[in-house]
């Protein structure tokens, strides 16, 4: 059936191709079909670029006749956020301040790496306006629905990507990460997310939110999907794939290298308090997973994590309010969230600014040095499952706390020390909801972390679990 066709991750098509038993326009065929299907209802896509994608499609399938291997990514459906600029296509950011622009001229630096290593561009995805990580349900484009519960948050603010790899809408999904909104979408969702190491991808033709935080990063259902695509957009070079043997990318060629022995740091247990039981017990699940693999799991002592949100915001704020004094003539146009969230910063005085920026440098060199003898840090990817929407705060175990900060506590680490940080699906609930792992790194230690997930993804085997198809209440 086409719809299998949709199912298949990078390794599965690369093989796929090469043997010639399927071929890139049956696949993107069968991906605008599913689009075409379930698009109505999730809301994933603002756009989805047919016409270009079918003639992408087709040159990858002459490439593959004239025996022209471009790399793992040829003839692979991708997606990318609409805060990221695709040539000939007007670029959102899903608001309706930028309705009128003129059509982007030329793709962003992550896209042009796509196009490179053949991938497909099949649609641009929705998101919450700016990337600022708050739906709004009077948007120019409504509200993105989660496919493991259909009426449920799927995240922010990559919602759509987050939508769209979980459905599979898509092989790969590109989304933007400032607080957590890769790895947000992406536990809340039930697929793999990655936030590389802040500065590592150029974000060169990417509308930006705070250009202290900002990164780009990939959303799939397979945490190997997730390090190709990551290589690809990162500029790294990817070995030719061999037929037999999925060890395409260079670095994922010791991925079933044993995790024996590594020590990993576990966040000392007010750090996760509270957590939804739901959390708690694939959290305790998980440890015990890793402790099977042979992993050695120690406390460890966050500091200063109680400053990192204020920080975060205070940096954000500043930032983006910058950034936005160009449209200050349309500011009627922004919806009042984003306006009570960035604009803030327009009275912040520098020396504010400044101290947080400060204090952002000394929590570097704190946790760099926290961090000395541990391989990771683990984390549950958040305290809480997906709410439905329309429900702003959240109460359990006797507290009440607004859904926005609660669900991004465990992401804003990474962002503010600019690590390396990756989430994959540890579980799921009895309402069909999945839970979220996440593993913690130093600077450019995405190969350990992508290792680490891709062995505990396979103890775990989440991703036979998790169906394309939505779930309906």
């Amino acid at each position: 059936m086409a719809d299998d066709l949709c199912t298949f991750g990078i390794f599965e098509l690369a093989r796929l191709y090469r043997e010639k038993q399927v071929s890139p326009v049956e696949v993107v065929e069968a991906h605008l079909r599913r689009c075409d299907r379930l698009n109505p209802v999730l809301n994933a896509f603002l756009v989805v670029l047919r016409d270009s994608a079918m003639e992408a499609a087709r040159a990858a399938e002459s490439l593959f006749r004239a025996g022209v291997d471009l790399g793992p990514l040829q003839g692979v459906p991708v997606s990318v956020k609409d805060i990221i600029r695709v040539r000939g296509t007007r670029t959102t950011a899903a608001s309706k301040v930028l309705l009128e622009e003129d059509l982007d001229q030329e793709d962003a630096v992550v896209v042009r790496r796509l196009r490179a290593a053949g991938a497909i561009l099949i649609g641009k995805t929705n998101l919450h306006e700016f990337a600022t990580g708050d739906p709004d349900p009077a948007g120019p484009f409504g509200l993105v629905q989660n496919p493991r519960r259909v009426g449920y948050h799927p995240g922010s603010s990559s919602s759509g990507a987050g939508a769209a790899a979980a459905a599979g809408l898509g092989v790969i999904a590109i989304g933007t990460d400032t607080g957590g909104s890769v790895r947000i979408p992406a536990y809340l969702c039930g697929v793999s997310g990655l936030k590389p190491t802040t500065g590592r991808i150029d974000l060169e033709g990417i509308i930006p939110l705070s250009w202290t935080l900002d990164t780009v990063g990939p959303l799939a259902r397979r945490v190997r999907d997730v390090g190709v695509s990551w290589a690809v957009c990162a500029g790294r070079p990817i070995a030719r794939i061999e037929l037999m043997d999925p060890g395409a990318a260079n670095f994922l060629e010791s991925q079933d290298r044993p995790v024996r022995r590594w020590r990993l740091g576990i966040p000392s247990s007010n750090f996760f308090s509270p957590l939804q039981s739901a959390i708690s017990a694939a959290f305790e699940n998980t440890l015990k997973v890793l402790g099977d693999l042979g992993c050695q799991l120690m406390d460890f002592d966050p500091p200063g994590f109680g400053e990192m949100p204020d920080l975060t915001m205070t940096i954000t704020q500043a930032e983006g309010s910058a950034y936005h004094e160009r449209y200050r003539h349309r500011e009627h146009l922004y919806h009042s969230a984003f306006r009570e969230r960035v604009f803030p910063g327009r009275e912040m005085k520098a020396m504010d600014y400044l101290a947080a920026r400060r204090r952002q440098l000394e929590l570097q060199q704190e946790w760099g040095k926290a961090i000395c003898g541990f391989d990771a840090l683990v984390m549950p990817s958040g305290p809480a499952l997906a709410p439905p929407h329309g429900v702003d705060k959240l109460e359990f175990q006797g507290q009440s706390s607004p859904i926005r900060p609660l669900l991004s506590r465990f992401t804003r680490p990474a962002s503010l020390l600019g690590w390396p940080a990756l989430t994959l699906p540890n579980g799921v609930s009895e309402e069909g909801l999945p839970t979220g792992i996440q593993f913690l790194g130093p600077p450019d230690s995405e190969e350990r972390l992508l290792v680490l997930g891709h062995r505990l993804e396979e103890a775990l085997e989440w991703v036979k679990r998790f169906p394309i198809e939505p779930r309906f209440p």
